[in-house]
Order: C-alpha cells, then structure tokens, then sequence
C-alpha cells in the first residue's frame, strides 16, 4: 500500500492531476442531481377550534326604506291579524299568521325524526350496555341447547316414521274393512225403507179410493141439512182428496225400481196431502151428518148409525195417515243414518289413507325438515355467537359516518319544515308604524303570475334606508328573514360597518343574463353617520354560525370515487388518508369537521414536487 500512496503523492505535485479530479468531482455531482428525481414537499395545517360562520356578500345601492310591503310566502286562509293601522310595532312581533295546521304536524314530525337520528347516532357510540352483552350472552347459550335438542330430535324422527309407517298401515286397512261392511248394512237398510215407503203408498192409495167412495155415497144420501157450511166442506175436501188420489194413481203406474228420490219425495207427500184432505172431509161429513133434519124417512137411528160408520172410517184413515207418515220417517232415518254412517266410515278411512299416504310420501320430507331444522339451529347457534362478537366491537368508522348523515339529513328536513312554517308567518322586520292592513281574518290570501296580488301588511321602519341586492339561485336557500346583516359603504371605507337585518326576500325571480336572482331587502339599523341615497353597500349576510367547532382549509377535503370524503397526512412512510365526516362550510375557506380528527392533528393542505 506503501507504493500506491507514494504515486499518489507525485501525480498531485502535477497540475493535470486537479484538472481530473474536479471533472470527475462535478460529473458524480450532475448524476446524484439527475437520478436522485424531484422530491415532494408538503403544505400542513393544524386542525383548529373555533366559531365558523357562513355569510352570503353582495353588492347594492342605499335607498329610501320609507315604506315596506310584508308578505307571505304561503298561500292559504288568514287565521290571525294581530294589528291594525296606526299601531306602533317592534321587530320580531307577529303580525299575522296563515292557517298552517299540516305545516305545524310537519315540524312536530321532523321534530321527532331528528331526536331519533341524534338518538341512534348517540347509542351508536355508547356500544353495547352491559345487560344488553348478558342479554345476547343467554341468547348463544340458548341456542347451543336448541341446537342440541334439533340434533336428538331428528335422530328421534329417523326411528319414528319407521314404526309411523306400519302403525298408518294397519289403521288404513282397518278403516277400509269397516267402510265396506258399513255401506252394505246402511245401504240394505235405506233399501229395505225405501221399498216399504213405496209399498205403503200404494196401499194407503188403494184404501183411500175406498174412502172416497164411502163419502161419496153417504154425502149424496144426505138432504135436509141444517149445517150447510159443513156439506160444502165435505164435498171441496172430498174433491181435493180425489184429484190427488187420480195423480197418485197416474204416478205409481210406473214400477218402483223407476222411482228417483225426487219421485219419492213428491208421491209421499201428496199421499200424505190426500189422507189429511180425507181426514177433513170426513170431518165435515160427521157434522153434516149430526144437522141432518130426523123424521120418518130419516129417523134418529139412522143418523147415529151412519156417524158410527164415519167414525169406523176417520179412525182407519188416521190409521192409513199415521203408517205412511211412519214409513216416510223410516226411510228419511234410514238415508240419514247410511249417510251419517258412510260418512263417518268414509271420514275414518280417508283419515287413515291421508295419515298412511303423508307418512309414507313425507318420509324424506320430514327427514329433511328435521335435517333442516338441525342446520337451522346450528346456524342460529353461529349467528348468535357473531352477534355477541358484534356487540363486544367497537363502532366501525363507515358505521359512525352514516349514523351521522342520518342525523344531517334529519336536521336538514326540520330546518326546511320550519322554513316552510316561517313562509306562513309575517314578523315585524324592524320598528315602526303599520300603515294598512289588506286583508281580513278568514280571507284568501292567493297568488297570481308568481307573486302575490298586494301586500297583506304594509309599514313604515323607523330607518330611513333600506338596500336591495340580488343573491343568486345557489345562495338563496341560506337567507332567511331577519338574518343578520353587516354593511359597509364605499364611501366610508370598510372600517366603518353598519348594522342592518334582512326584512324581506322576493318571492319571484329575476333573470339578469340568464343567471336566476333573487332580490333580497335588507334594513339599516339607526346610525349617526350621514347616508345618501345612490350610496354602493357592501353586504355581508350572516347565514349560520357554529361555535366552538373542528375546522380546517377546505381544499384539503378530497373525495373518493364513492362519494366519501377524507383527508391525508403525514406518515413515516408517505402518507396515510383518514375519512372524515363534514358540516358546515364558513367563510375563508373552512369546513367545519363533525367526526374523524381530533384538535391539533396535522392535516396535508397540498403539495408539490421541488
């Protein structure tokens, strides 16, 4: 190494030695500079707390305010008039109100649908309670039983339709050998009825054409008659009795194997008409015969002996009557008790054939239901125990973001019913003097081509100026009525502000190079300073404000493609996005920052490559 040192030595006593080392020097450096690329340099900020405000500026010019015209921005009935002319009012009273029941419910509602949102958002971040792990804790232990007893209960199930099967078996062959032997006992029995009904019809026909010749021959041997009433009754019965003997005679003509149950029905009852109109007949004959005038041709012997043979005759008719009604009854059980007996029989043997066909078909069914049942409390089981898991985890950051766009989207439609409700009600914008009043309680108040037809109020404020700017479409919806105003004139610099609110807002639009705007009235509250009319106001409208709030610069919020907003900062590594949810945005380009940093954390604004 010696010798190397010692030619080190000589070269550097020669001046081209420096020459190439200088070269060499720079071109190492020019290589670092070239491969060493562009290095990034970040802009941070610190996350602040503070009061945010919002204002809407604009431009106008200073003007005589002597008279203001009040409107509503609803349409509907006046239900309240609080003034009159010449009264003498203050800012903020109420001077009239539009019935606005339905508005007010909707308040109430959104109202209730805020406390709601703020109320699941709030047990969101609470996590579970205590009872509520136990409670869930009991809910997996229950479960590890129900599975267990799915488990015995579908190796039960496995010897059950076995033996399920055989019982169904022998009660099915059982009930079809009781259904047989039941419809040939009833049916021989409705048959044998039957035939006897037929067989009695025909009798009692045959002795009822009998008795109608015994009354025949006995009412036309009959003369002198004190009851004739009774003669009359004789002959009308005895005629009805004939006509229905002469259909009785035409329909069992036919054999009774031709007879159908309606066939029945009808013959039964006309041979049961016909013995009750024979019964009256005969009736009538006995009194005909008692008012039978006795003399010689007629003696009293007579007459009782032909009451005895009526007598004779009513008894053997009511006997005739009794039988077929006996008969008829007999057949009318027989049927009803084969029916009943068929159908109790037929009831039992489809019973049993529906326990056998549903034992024998559902065999698999049932197996697989109580498979089924097994894997379902096996998957209750499992559900159960990721629902204590759940429980026992902290709030998710995604979880946290939507329970509080729920809330945002609760209190944005609260703000909106109260809007509404503000449309249908006027105030006092400033004080002053109620100079006339349009309309009274009960009447109308409508619209006509986008604005209202007159004022319902009109006043005069104690200031003497008012100005009138145009605030566009996209701002609009911020202003609201007695919004607080801060003015500065150019003729007085911009360290001189006046105080002034803003009393009323244009219900109609107006177009100014096709951009929408909406003229906006804003009051000057008294001051001591000299103001001209034509003076230029600058408008700062406070629209919200917020105290004691997380906000950072605006421009360091970035969205995802998804819609969800984040922000970086700085790692050991690079960096590192933390998602955030926001609020309202301020004046100066803040934001205000409702979840997802904490105050003081470094956040990157922007950044660039040096």
């Amino acid at each position: 190494m010696k010798w190397l040192w010692n030619i080190i030595k000589q070269l550097s006593k020669k001046k081209v030695f420096w020459v190439i080392l200088v070269a060499v020097v720079v071109v190492i450096y020019f290589i670092a500079r070239i491969g060493g690329g562009k290095k990034a340099v970040y802009v941070t900020e610190k996350v602040q707390k503070g009061n945010l405000v919002q204002t809407v500026s604009e431009t106008g010019t200073i003007e005589s305010a002597s008279a203001i015209d009040l409107n509503f921005k609803g349409v509907g009935t006046l239900s309240e008039i609080k003034v009159k002319e010449g009264d003498e009012v203050k800012a903020g009273d109420l001077l009239a109100r539009l019935d606005a029941g339905s508005l007010e419910i909707a308040v109430r509602q959104a109202q209730a649908n805020l406390n709601m949102a703020q109320a699941n958002f709030n047990k969101l971040l609470a996590g579970a309670s205590p009872e509520d792990l136990k409670v869930t804790e009991e809910t997996v232990n229950n479960a590890k039983i129900a599975y267990d007893n799915a488990k015995s209960d579908y190796d039960a199930t496995l010897i059950k339709l076995e033996s399920d099967s055989k019982l169904y078996q022998e009660s099915a062959d059982s009930a079809q050998i009781n259904f047989n032997n039941t419809e040939n006992i009833y049916d021989k029995n409705v048959s044998d009825a039957r035939q006897n009904l037929l067989t009695t019809i025909r009798n009692k026909t045959n002795t009822a054409n009998t008795t109608l010749d015994f009354i025949y021959y006995q009412y036309y041997n009959l003369i002198t008659v004190s009851d004739v009433q009774a003669k009359i009754n004789t002959k009308w019965y005895y005629d009805l009795a004939f006509n229905d003997e002469g259909k009785l005679v035409n329909k069992l003509s036919t054999a009774d194997q031709f007879f159908n149950e309606d066939d029945i029905s009808y013959m039964t009852n006309l041979a049961i008409t016909m013995l009750e109109e024979l019964n009256a007949s005969l009736n009538s004959l006995f009194n005909t015969i008692s008012s039978t005038t006795v003399d010689s041709t007629f003696p009293q012997s007579q007459v009782n002996d032909y009451k005895e043979l009526v007598k004779a005759e009513q008894t053997t008719n009511s006997a005739n009557l009794s039988a077929l009604q006996a008969a008829d009854q007999a057949y009318k059980t027989a049927k009803l008790n084969y029916t009943n007996a068929v159908d109790t029989s037929s009831s039992d043997l489809k019973s049993a054939q529906i326990n056998l066909d549903s034992t024998l078909a559902n065999q698999d069914v049932q197996t697989s239901k109580a498979k089924a049942a097994m894997d379902a409390a096996l998957g209750a089981y499992n559900l159960a125990k990721a629902q204590l898991e759940l429980k026992q985890a902290k709030p998710r950051q995604v979880d946290i973001e939507y329970y509080q766009a729920q809330v945002d989207q609760a209190k944005a439609a609260f703000d909106l019913a109260m809007k509404n409700l503000d449309d249908y009600t006027i105030y006092a914008p400033t004080d002053g003097v109620i100079t006339f009043v349009n309309y009274k309680k009960g009447e109308q108040v409508g619209v006509s081509s986008g604005s209202l037809n007159k004022s319902v109020i009109s006043m005069l404020g104690k200031g003497d100026f008012q100005i009138k700017v145009d605030v566009p479409e996209s701002d609009i919806i911020k202003v609201k009525v007695g919004n607080s105003v801060k003015v500065t004139l150019d003729a007085y610099g911009s360290d001189v502000i006046f105080d002034g609110k803003v009393v009323y807002i244009d219900v109609a639009e107006t177009v100014i190079q096709d951009v929408v705007y909406y003229k906006v009235t804003v009051s000057l509250d008294p001051t001591d300073k000299e103001i001209k009319s034509g003076m230029t106001a600058n408008v700062d409208i406070l629209t919200s404000q917020k105290d004691n709030v997380l906000f950072i610069p605006s421009r360091a919020v970035k969205e995802t493609e998804d819609g969800k907003k984040y922000v970086e900062i700085k790692t050991l590594t690079g960096t590192d996005q933390i998602f955030v949810t926001t609020g309202l945005k301020g004046d100066q380009g803040r934001i205000e920052i409702i979840s997802g940093l904490n105050e003081g954390q470094e956040i990157i604004v922007f950044k660039q490559q040096q």
